[in-house]
């Protein structure tokens, strides 16, 4: 008997996509052995083609197979598919709910970066300038990182997403890191942008281009990032300018010389490259220790600035850091404690035990960095063009999330006494200073103000700053 020409395969899910007709048992067969052969990974089960047919993406509840034929043959490879299948299933749905951790996570307090990574099915952790170290799970959302005493918490929200991790480097030294962004380096980077290099002020800098039309806007990065932090900021300009990220000599794909790092230096790099990419003038907007760029830049050149966006940016950091680690809940690892000595000059500072401490060249991009920080005095009384400073909130304590009562009022005295007013001093003299400025505070928001619950609200903001 002839087989029929009908078909039909029913994808019982919470996303339902089904079906074309057509196939002859042969093609079922072949096509399910080149799946099987190619492995059940989620994306060829996304596509499996069946000569005409073609079953797209779901996550499956259920399968149901009905075939209308008149052989044996094809109901025996019906029920074949059947098992495989449902083998399959389980295994893409432990890749999708590993494929949740993937991204970068900014440790609290520290220019330090931490990169989640999925590769067969293993996931991956590095610090910025360390190599990769897989993870093991422990239970629930505990992790242990392979080959070290280091510990990792993942938190996550109402709805199961993951927000940050807590990174526990010792008893008591708890160090949260929240989550910024879902990409890596890894493939997973699904941002819609092109990446390049340049040659600019003697170095090799990487970029990111979204494309776009209009007014050129640069993205600068804070200390410790790259231009990926701003995968998922990019996107939302790109109807109306176009949009570029950079990353900063020493970090990421840029080159890391042995220096200088001081902030006129990096301000020629970002010139440089605007010259190499012919870029007349553009918008600047920038996160945390980018600030200190944008306005050495547009103290240099004003005549290429249109305007400037301080995402967190707007410090004077003179009095960032201190040889004194007494803040409540963990305060710094030893490892950036020890690079914070060296930046201060802090009695002793080589003699902190940090087992887990970066390269030598890691390092010294760190403290190069960080001592051009605490030395650059910003001055904001000579730029005129048109300049937004968004704050977090100054009067909310940073720290774990989960601490004991006792702990977090001690938290909240002590950045009340000596966090929070120079957070203040530094938005008043913005305030103050800039003739041409606007300060908008978010209530509730921490550093990275542009990425989680306050995302929108900033893209908000700066999109209608931009079009004044």
């Amino acid at each position: 008997m002839q087989p029929t020409r009908d078909f039909q395969i029913i994808l019982i899910s919470r996303s339902i996509l089904i079906l074309n007709r057509s196939v002859i048992h042969k093609n079922i067969l072949n096509s399910w052995q080149s799946f099987v052969s190619n492995g059940c990974t989620s994306r060829n089960l996304r596509k499996l083609k069946l000569d005409r047919f073609v079953v797209s993406k779901s996550t499956l509840d259920g399968i149901q197979f009905s075939i209308n034929s008149g052989e044996k043959l094809v109901k025996k490879i019906s029920a074949v598919i059947i098992v495989i299948a449902f083998l399959c299933v389980t295994g893409v749905f432990g890749q999708a709910e590993l494929e949740k951790y993937i991204g970068q996570y900014q440790v609290t307090g520290a220019p330090v970066m931490v990169t989640v990574s999925l590769a067969s099915g293993k996931l991956s952790v590095a610090a910025t300038g360390q190599g990769m170290a897989e993870i093991e799970l422990i239970s629930g959302e505990d992790y242990a990182v392979k080959g070290t005493p280091l510990k990792l918490t993942f938190e996550k929200d109402a709805t199961g997403k993951v927000t940050g991790m807590i990174i526990h480097q010792a008893p008591g030294v708890d160090v949260p890191a929240p989550k910024i962004n879902s990409s890596s380096e890894a493939p997973s980077d699904k941002s819609p942008h092109k990446s390049g290099t340049v040659m600019a002020n003697g170095i090799k800098m990487h970029y990111l281009d979204w494309g776009g039309t209009g007014d050129v806007v640069i993205l600068l990065a804070g200390l410790g990032n790259d231009a990926h932090v701003f995968d998922e900021f990019a996107p939302s300009l790109i109807d109306k300018y176009h949009v570029i990220a950079l990353t900063r000599r020493g970090f990421g794909e840029t080159d890391r010389p042995a220096g200088p790092y001081d902030t006129t230096t990096r301000v020629e790099d970002i010139r440089a490259f605007m010259d190499a990419q012919k870029i007349t003038r553009a918008t600047l907007i920038g996160h945390s220790l980018a600030g200190d760029e944008m306005t050495q830049f547009a103290n240099l050149y004003p005549q290429r600035v249109i305007k400037m966006v301080y995402l967190d940016a707007a410090y004077d950091r003179r009095k960032n850091f201190s040889c004194v680690n007494d803040q409540p809940g963990g305060g710094l690892p030893p490892s950036v404690m020890r690079m914070v000595g060296e930046v201060m000059n802090c009695p002793g500072w080589e003699k902190i035990v940090a087992t887990d401490m970066p390269p030598p060249e890691t390092v010294n991009v760190q403290v190069s960095t960080m001592k051009a920080a605490v030395q650059f005095v910003p001055d904001y009384t000579k730029i005129k063009v048109p300049s937004l400073a968004i704050y977090a909130d100054a009067d909310l304590p940073q720290g774990p999330s989960k601490m004991d009562a006792e702990t977090t009022a001690k938290l909240a005295a002590w950045w009340k006494e000596k966090r929070a007013p120079m957070m203040h001093a530094s938005i008043d003299q913005f305030r103050k200073q800039m003739k041409n400025g606007q300060v908008v505070e978010i209530k509730g928001a921490t550093h990275y103000v542009f990425v989680g619950q306050f995302k929108d609200q900033v893209i908000t903001l700066v999109r209608d700053f931009l079009a004044k």
